[in-house]
């Protein structure tokens, strides 16, 4: 098992962190529950947040690195239960190098209705065509290897799934496209739910929905996002 360098170390666990207190700032904090990870470039494991503290409270002293099997090689804290959602998303999908899973009302409301998320926005169609896919097998806790390994053969090559009547998973090939695509489809969500149950009658066709999504999901975009989320937690920090 390749031992990670301290400098990307360092900065993978700063990255986590920020990410964390965004999620927090634009809604997905649930008190001490949710978290996100980063995958350890080269080796099998990762940070998570560990249980017991909000997204919005987590310093880098507090993260846990894990291994594929959800088990602490370093790290003090207690480790959330649903570290599998973590561990077996990454072991499926060599490509993803962060995961996040919140409870965001919005999305999780969305999914009990049964119904394909339509593009009515710009951020549904980084998620469709095809429809998001919802992970119904269970609506309790994603606590043990097998429930993670079934989570992830939904989540298939996707990068967002709904837990039906529990929240969301989203990955991405860094932490701050995983945590992109949370804040996406909450915003996602809420749009389709302002109809009120009513049918879309007009929403993007595939072919503006497929050239959105490449423009949303380019670098350069994902950059400005970030950027922008990025000062404005500097200023929300600033005035506590």
């Amino acid at each position: 098992m390749k031992k990670p360098s301290a400098t990307t170390e360092k900065d993978l666990r700063r990255r986590l962190v920020e990410a964390s207190w965004i999620l927090a700032m634009e809604g997905h904090g649930d008190l001490v529950w949710g978290h996100a990870s980063v995958r350890v470039p080269g080796a099998d494991m990762f940070w998570i947040k560990p249980t017991g503290l909000g997204l919005d409270e987590i310093r880098v002293e507090d993260l846990l690195l894990c291994d594929l099997d959800g088990r602490v090689v370093r790290g003090t804290k207690p480790r959330h239960i649903e570290v599998y959602i973590h561990s077996e998303v990454m072991r499926a999908r060599p490509e993803v190098n962060a995961v996040v899973h919140t409870h965001a009302i919005h999305p999780t409301v969305f999914a009990s209705l049964g119904v394909p998320l339509e593009p009515v926005t710009h951020e549904a169609t980084v998620f469709v065509p095809p429809d998001i896919p919802r992970f119904d097998e269970t609506t309790d806790l994603i606590d043990s290897p097998e429930r993670g390994k079934a989570m992830a053969r939904v989540l298939g090559s996707h990068d967002a799934l709904l837990l039906v009547s529990h929240g969301i998973v989203t990955c991405g090939t860094t932490v701050e496209r995983a945590a992109i695509n949370a804040l996406l489809l909450d915003r996602a969500a809420i749009a389709q739910l302002m109809l009120g149950g009513a049918p879309a009658r007009q929403v993007s066709n595939k072919v503006d929905s497929l050239a959105k999504r490449e423009l949303l999901l380019s670098d350069a975009h994902q950059a400005l996002r970030w950027g922008y989320l990025s000062r404005k937690l500097a200023r929300e920090r600033k005035r506590r």
